[in-house]
């Protein structure tokens, strides 16, 4: 290279960064016991393997602690205290996963939810406890602050440490066993290793691949793909739960409206009919039982021309007007309650309200030690399946992220214990890091902006495998995704945050390729899986479909 063409590199961002990506030497962060995600289960998990004397390192893509489905949660945990039985969460839990639940999973479940939620206190978690229950923060979209943040805090006085703004894009084997992770620093625009005897993997699930969502728009499902490229096993692709309470107003982010509201109000259509009473949904409290009629009953309504903008309506107007009565006055008190009677003026008109993408029931298989049957590999929180079944419970979500995350945890400190120093496959720093100078060098084209492809992969999902499904529908959706990943080879980044999206995409697309053949094998409707062209529920269909990848890297699937 000339002089001056050295001059011009040096002026160069782009030619810059790649070359020193290109040059430098990876860095690499040892630990025992690695854990992928900040969110509840994450830090759950990271807090039980500390507890075990064990050094643990906690990598999040986004700021820790931030960005995740349990930061944007409702902040409730269903438990056995205050009246609710081990039993009767047991029997609550499987009736509304529709009968189709890991039963062992649920028995811990159910078993250890009371002890696991009230020793948050010790982690300096404040509550209210109420009956079946507890329930944490107060802000509006962002109640589960109030988990995360006290964990994050203890974690950190404890001496874990934390690696944020990073996407993990390859779990590390070595002679079939777990020996770390590789994935990308965005804020220091290169390459990162992780050497650890366990890996705890807490990346959430999949909602964001919806174009309509109410989770955090990085939660794609990158652990179900790392996990299915390791060796793992997943089950129930197909269970994606939509919440039937989206606010669905203009100019109003898409929170879910919560407390008497839902449930005192009358969800109608254009006509004025009462829809759950149209449909015969009698199961309540509507958001935590009958989440899959009722989105299924006002999608339906939608699609029928009897909705406005894509939306029904939620008319609350009479339970404004006598706000303060003594049944009530506990919500009256919130910011939730005063966002919808001055923001949104709900004392005055009918809220616009429409189903949302919340929960993907499906996931890694695991025991009940978390163990996925990848030696090394563990998994707690969204990320797994068979917990919930064919449809989540209303408030069970955050208790399964504290009881799995601390069983998890331990199960992982355990095996870390038992192993010696770890050996890191070879050639991995030149395999990784030629992958982020090729989307680096890439020419910038249209078909290969990660942003595009992620949109267009949203808009397939939501309106082909989404609440209404049929053979016709999910095959189309198929073929969408197989369009768009033959843009990967033009995919490109020319920025940090850009990498990540790119990043993202190899991973989404794999994941959505899986709910939609999970969707389209199961030939019956069953919990939030409905199929217009099979919509009964089959006895016959009792039984789990397993995604796992063959000797070849191709996806198979067998019920």
């Amino acid at each position: 290279m000339s002089s001056s063409m050295r001059a011009d590199a040096l002026h160069n961002p782009f030619f810059f960064s790649v070359h020193m990506m290109i040059g430098i030497m990876v860095p690499k962060i040892e630990s025992d016991v690695l854990v992928l995600g900040s969110g509840g289960a994450g830090l759950r998990a990271a807090i039980e393997a500390e507890a075990n004397n064990l050094s643990v390192v906690v990598v999040s893509k986004a700021p820790i602690g931030m960005n995740n489905a349990t930061v944007v949660s409702a902040g409730g945990f269903r438990a056995a205290i205050e009246g609710l039985t081990p039993q009767d969460l047991f029997k609550d839990t499987i009736e509304v996963g529709k009968g189709i639940n890991d039963t062992r999973l649920v028995e811990v479940f159910a078993k250890e939810s009371g002890d696991r939620v009230l020793e948050l206190k010790h982690f300096g978690v404040d509550m209210r406890i109420h009956q079946g229950g507890i329930s944490v923060g107060d802000i509006p979209g962002l109640r589960g602050l109030a988990l995360t943040k006290p964990l994050v805090n203890y974690a950190r006085s404890h001496g874990i440490r934390f690696s944020e703004n990073v996407i993990i894009t390859k779990l590390l084997i070595n002679e079939s066993i777990i020996s770390g992770a590789i994935g990308y620093d965005a804020q220091n625009d290169q390459p990162i290793i992780f050497s650890a005897k366990a890996v705890v993997l807490a990346t959430g699930g999949a909602g964001a691949l919806y174009k309509r969502t109410d989770c955090p728009l990085r939660t794609t499902g990158d652990g179900y793909s790392l996990a299915y490229k390791a060796g793992a096993k997943l089950q129930d692709m197909e269970f994606v739960q939509f919440h039937p309470f989206g606010l669905a107003e203009q100019n109003a982010p898409p929170y879910l409206v919560r407390g008497p509201i839902r449930e005192k109000g009358h969800i109608i259509n254009s006509l004025g009919e009462d829809i759950p009473k149209k449909h015969k949904i009698t199961a309540r409290p509507l958001g935590t039982k009958s989440r899959d009629l009722l989105s299924r009953a006002m999608m339906i309504e939608i699609l029928e021309g009897k909705g406005i903008d894509g939306a029904v309506f939620l008319d609350a107007t009479e339970l404004f007007k006598r706000a303060g009565l003594q049944d009530e006055e506990e919500w009256f008190s919130t910011t939730h309650y005063v966002f919808f009677r001055d923001k949104l003026k709900a004392a005055e008109r009918p809220l616009r309200i429409a189903p949302i993408c919340h929960f993907c029931m499906g996931g890694v298989s695991i025991d009940e030690y978390c163990n996925t049957g990848v030696p090394g590999l563990y998994a707690a929180g969204e990320v797994v399946g068979g917990i919930h079944g064919a449809n989540r419970h209303g408030g069970n979500a955050l208790t399964d992220i504290i009881v799995f995350g601390a069983r998890a945890g331990a199960a992982a400190a355990e095996y870390a214990k038992k192993r010696n120093k770890v050996l890191l496959p070879n050639e991995i720093e030149t395999t990784e890091r030629e992958r982020y100078v090729t989307l680096r060098e890439r020419e910038a084209s249209k078909k290969g902006n990660p942003r595009e492809i992620m949109t267009r992969l949203r808009e397939t999902m939501w309106l082909k495998v989404g609440i209404l499904r049929d053979e016709l529908k999910l095959q189309s959706a198929l073929s969408d995704i197989t369009n768009l990943k033959k843009a990967v080879p033009r995919l490109y980044a020319t920025s940090g945050r850009m990498m990540i999206e790119a990043l993202e995409v190899l991973m989404a697309l794999e994941v959505a390729e899986m709910i939609c053949r999970a969707a389209l094998k199961r030939t019956e409707s069953r919990g939030a899986h409905y199929r217009t062209d099979y919509p009964m529920m089959d006895n016959l269909w009792m039984k789990k479909i397993i995604i796992s990848r063959n000797a070849d890297g191709e996806m198979q699937l067998r019920a």
